[in-house]
């Protein structure tokens, strides 16, 4: 069956007025939340176009580009995290807010609560890309810190050239794609078991 997309009602004040004129209001998960399949399809899109955004990662020796380019691909990770766990269907261009706001959204929502890692890189690199953008300089110390905790060897991490920091980089961008979409893909499917487990057992107790 192929994917339409329900454009949600967002209540406003013809909504309210509506409630008192009519006597009721409709709670009926079709008209104001997303349904199980359209969340499904809804994931498999973001699973897909997260794995197109850890592919455009700028071939480039230029650590100051790296950087700006990495921050616009964590904060549209930020925007489909939040939209994958919204309640309610988000397109991209609702989402009206700044990078810092997106990040305290899907950290509400649950970036980065199981990876120690997850919530200090984004916002050190948040921090480095606002410094470039404002002094036109970079703190390196402060991104081999951050380099150093999303290293495979901690203990004996070592970079030296700009060269090897901008090929650490591409490989945090492509590690919180690939985090962020196995989480959602995963989640989901363990969401829907217990679903269908729910429904089999009301249907066997009728």
């Amino acid at each position: 069956m192929k994917y339409r997309q329900v454009k949600r009602p967002r209540p406003d004040m013809k909504t309210a007025h509506n409630f008192f004129k009519e006597g009721s209001f409709s709670i009926d998960p079709i008209a104001h939340y997303t349904s199980s399949e359209e969340r499904e399809a809804e994931i498999e899109a973001i699973a897909e176009d997260l794995e197109q955004l850890a592919k455009k990662f700028p071939r480039t020796q230029n650590i100051e580009y790296a950087l700006l380019k990495a921050h616009l691909i964590i904060e549209h990770v930020l925007l489909q995290y939040i939209r994958a766990y919204a309640t309610t269907h988000v397109a991209v261009k609702d989402v009206k807010a700044g990078f810092a706001q997106k990040l305290e959204i899907a950290y509400l929502l649950g970036f980065g609560v199981n990876d120690p890692r997850m919530l200090p890189t984004v916002e050190g690199l948040n921090r480095l890309r606002n410094q470039i953008a404002h002094t036109f300089e970079l703190d390196r110390a402060r991104l081999d810190e951050i380099l150093r905790i999303n290293s495979e060897d901690y203990d004996n991490f070592s970079v030296s050239t700009d060269r090897q920091r901008v090929t650490r980089l591409r490989q945090i961008c492509r590690y919180l794609c690939a985090r962020v979409s196995g989480q959602m893909m995963g989640e989901f499917a363990v969401v829907q078991y217990f679903e269908e487990e729910r429904q089999q057992e009301w249907k066997s107790s009728r």
